[in-house]
Parts: structure tokens; sequence; C-alpha cells
């Protein structure tokens, strides 16, 4: 799937990068996570089958994303299912070792990249939405970000679920 970085989602948006809100449930009810209001929600990381922007990511955005993936900062797109980089050629660049998700490497330490939700990063009355896999972008594929996105990610806060605003369902 293609989005173009810094794309500005509309108003109200949920945080995804689909049209459909993200369940949540709390105290045994369902209901949908959506961003206060005021906030403004970018796209960040949408590469479809090409890499638009190439370069060096600093080490200390590729850190940061990289504790926050490990911290369980990656908020679930509940049913959307798995996403399948659409770089990789290879079967075994896809399954390493028979299963899903690329093995990146970096500063001696191995971690496996589900093609499975999303990072939202608030920085002041931003806020940045990229796939869990823009690390196997950046570190495989060449990927640089937009630098403001880069300085949200240094500077910013990952959000979590408890961050967003919960709106309980009818029917919970």
């Amino acid at each position: 799937m293609y989005i173009e970085d810094l794309t500005q989602l509309p108003p109200n948006h949920p945080p995804s990068p689909y049209n459909f809100p993200i369940s949540l449930r709390r105290d045994n009810r369902w209901g949908q996570g959506f961003l206060q209001d005021g906030l403004v929600l970018y796209t960040v990381g949408w590469l479809g089958d090409c890499v638009h922007s190439e370069g060096k990511t600093p080490s200390e955005c590729i850190s940061r994303l990289c504790n926050a993936y490990k911290a369980k900062l990656v908020i679930s797109d509940g049913t959307a299912g798995w996403h399948n980089c659409e770089l990789c050629r290879e079967e075994n660049e896809w399954y390493p070792g028979g299963e899903v998700g690329p093995i990146i490497n970096w500063q001696d330490e191995q971690l496996r990249i589900y093609g499975h939700g999303h990072f939202i990063i608030r920085h002041n009355e931003f806020v940045y939405l990229s796939p869990a896999l823009i690390l196997h972008y950046i570190l495989d594929h060449g990927y640089k970000p937009p630098e403001i996105f880069i300085e949200a990610v240094r500077q910013g806060e990952f959000l979590t679920t408890n961050d967003l605003v919960w709106v309980e369902n009818e029917a919970s």
C-alpha cells in the first residue's frame, strides 16, 4: 500500500491508515480509539513497491524506533491482517527461517518485524503514523523518512492505546 509521505489525513480520521477506527477493549466493553481533538495526523513510511526517498537515517532515530517496537508500542490494526513488504522480491527475504516477517539487524541485535500495526508518534500538535515495517524499510531498503518525522521520533512521544480517546460502542 502506497501513501505519500506527509499526507495529512482529514480531521477526526482514526489513527490508522485505513478508513475504519481502531477497536479497543476497556473494562470488558468494546469501543473505538481516536486522537484528541486538535491534533494533525500525517502518514510516513507507506512505501508500496518503491522507495521514494533514500539516504541515511540517524542512528538515534533507528534506536528509538527499535526500542519502541521491543516495548510493544505498536498499535494493532485490528483485523486488517498482515502486510507483506512489497519491496522484498524473494520469499526468503520475507519468510527467513520459515517464519513471517523480516529480521532486522541493529547494533548487534536481531529483531523480527511483523507487518502488522503501526507507530503513532506525537510531537507538539502533530501526530505521525508509520507502519511497524518502517524499521525494515530503513535498514534493509535504504528508505529515509522526512526530517520532520525523524525529529518527532527523537523528541516526541510514542502513543499507546491508553493515549487514545475511547468511545464506547453502542452495542458493547
